[in-house]
């Protein structure tokens, strides 16, 4: 063809080519969020995946009477009794993984506050959480964390139930 000249352009990926997916498991020490661990682990996760192990400790101290005096000491080991209580919970999670995800532990949040400000943090494409199945009264009483998050979260949100 007279006047034509032929290019090649190479379009170079933004991201490497390999697709390295990071997902939150949110852990409450309870066997519904172990069983939706465990259930993550057997039915979606590959290696190179990175995972995010979450967990938030709503703890709140009852320090007495406004103006009294406050047992210093009391206070210490609840706050530490609590942070043990947590690091337990993703302790285990974090030896299953062998070094590939970590834990970010919330406390004093509530747990689906938590939840939703740990996605944006972390900068997760995909959460996973176990559910207690509360019943519809139940439910309106004290509130569902799974509802809420699947509710507000950004990303997609897989909710695991234990078999019956």
């Amino acid at each position: 063809m007279k006047g034509c000249a032929m290019s090649t352009m190479v379009l170079m990926p933004l991201r490497p080519t390999f697709n390295m997916r990071r997902h939150m498991v949110a852990l409450d020490g309870k066997s519904q969020g172990d069983y939706a661990f465990e259930w993550y682990l057997n039915n979606v996760y590959r290696d190179g995946d990175e995972v995010v192990i979450v967990h938030c400790s709503p703890f709140t101290l009852n320090i007495g009477i406004p103006g009294a005096a406050v047992n210093v000491e009391l206070v210490g080991k609840m706050v530490k009794e609590a942070k043990d209580k947590a690091e337990a919970i993703t302790g285990h999670a974090n030896e299953t993984l062998r070094a590939k995800g970590y834990a970010v532990i919330k406390s004093g949040v509530k747990p689906e506050e938590g939840i939703i400000a740990a996605i944006g943090e972390e900068k997760v494409d995909h959460v996973f959480m176990g559910t207690r199945e509360l019943g519809s009264l139940q439910r309106a009483l004290v509130g569902s964390v799974s509802t809420f998050v699947v509710r507000h979260a950004s990303v997609p949100v897989t909710i695991v139930k234990m078999p019956h």
